[in-house]
């Protein structure tokens, strides 16, 4: 039986994550160490081991849009399903948050995260048939 998606990440207290073909945008970018800090309970800091400084803080995409994977077009959701999201409990799928000068937050749910906590990879996938955004509004100012 597969656990909740949220129990693998709770479970983290610092573990290291490799994205082999690094982040989009930036492959030279592969190695990040995954925490989850008290402060920021649900969410996850994702820490690059290759550049000192870079840091992105990460929320559980079921979290933001519960019925997320039901929206997504077919060919989206087959490939997130091939990368183990929603059949593996250890798969998850997170969305990196950005804290804009206005003081609202928005999620990049056009290129989430797959975070194997298994396997300490990730891949970040781009879901180009699904009309999410960059910008997904989270916490107005």
């Amino acid at each position: 039986m597969a656990r909740p998606i949220q129990n693998v990440a709770t479970e983290v207290a610092e573990r290291t994550i490799i994205f082999p073909n690094g982040l989009i945008g930036c492959p030279e970018w592969r190695h990040f160490a995954v925490e989850a800090p008290d402060e920021l309970p649900g969410l996850l800091v994702l820490r690059s081991l290759d550049e000192p400084g870079i840091e992105f803080v990460l929320a559980p995409v079921p979290e933001l849009v519960p019925d997320f994977l039901d929206q997504l077009a077919q060919v989206d959701r087959a490939a997130l399903a091939a990368l183990g999201v929603g059949t593996a409990a250890e798969v998850e799928l997170w969305a990196t948050l950005s804290v804009h000068e206005d003081g609202t937050v928005t999620a990049n749910l056009l290129g989430p995260l797959v975070l194997d906590f298994a396997r300490g990879c990730g891949i970040q996938v781009v879901l180009a048939d699904s009309g999410w955004g960059t910008r997904h509004l989270i916490v107005t100012a």
